[in-house]
């Protein structure tokens, strides 16, 4: 009876040290295999051209797919701008990415293109993927004739591509021929020189010989001089020693 009672001591002593074997085998040998012949950690691919991004995923063993483009402020063109699974996620082997790829953003900071040529300001407009719309012109002292003052949007504004921009251009400064009004009565003189497109400027008074009460003797500047447009002309009338 002891020698049975050895026996089957002995045997369930081998029969659970066997069984330890076995557990500790696949502990530390098999399952680890398993889990890392299973599982995937997705690699960041945003930034990457789709080759890269190819390349990377392959590397993982994994598939890639090029699901389309979106416009994207933050990330240069043909760049990847999105990515599904997100980086850092836990993937199955031979599991699939999706990749987006930026073509840029739609919307362009117009630049200044103030005293520019008007054919230089098209091909420049042009490039941007806008359009040029209306041509304008106005007075201006400070800009050349032909050159752009200002544009519609006004430089450093936020536009989006195909966007109409209006150009104005200067017309430089326009000179008129100052009337002669030497002779003429005030109220004459005063009414020729508007007509002319020119304002009334000083008008004074001295006493003359030569001249009747209240006709023009001076003006300032001469008749026949080329003067801005608008600006003022300065007349010295007639009186008489009271």
């Amino acid at each position: 009876m002891y020698y049975n009672g050895a026996r089957s001591f002995l045997i369930s002593f081998f029969v659970s040290l066997f069984t330890s074997i076995i557990v500790c085998v696949v502990f530390f040998f098999v399952i680890p295999f398993v889990r890392t012949s299973a599982d995937v950690v997705v690699p960041e691919l945003l930034g990457s051209t789709a080759e890269q991004a190819r390349v990377i995923a392959e590397s993982r063993e994994l598939l890639l797919i090029v699901g389309g483009e979106e416009e994207n402020e933050n990330v240069a063109e043909n760049l990847v701008c999105r990515q599904m699974p997100l980086p850092g996620s836990v993937v199955k082997n031979k599991s699939t990415i999706t990749i987006f790829m930026s073509k840029g953003s739609s919307f362009i900071v117009l630049p200044d293109f103030k005293e520019q040529g008007l054919s230089e300001a098209t091909v420049k407009i042009s490039e941007l993927g806008l359009k040029i719309g209306e041509v304008t012109s106005e007075e201006n002292s400070i800009v050349d004739k032909d050159k752009i003052i200002a544009t519609i949007p006004e430089s450093g504004t936020r536009v989006k591509k195909g966007d109409v921009i209006t150009v104005v251009l200067s017309r430089g400064t326009e000179l008129a021929e100052v009337p002669r009004l030497i002779g003429k009565s005030l109220s004459t003189a005063k009414r020729i020189i508007e007509d002319n497109g020119f304002t009334v400027g000083r008008v004074s008074w001295e006493v003359s010989t030569e001249y009747n009460v209240g006709i023009i003797m001076r003006q300032s500047p001469r008749a026949g001089k080329m003067a801005k447009g608008g600006s003022k002309v300065n007349l010295v009338v007639a009186t008489v020693l009271e």
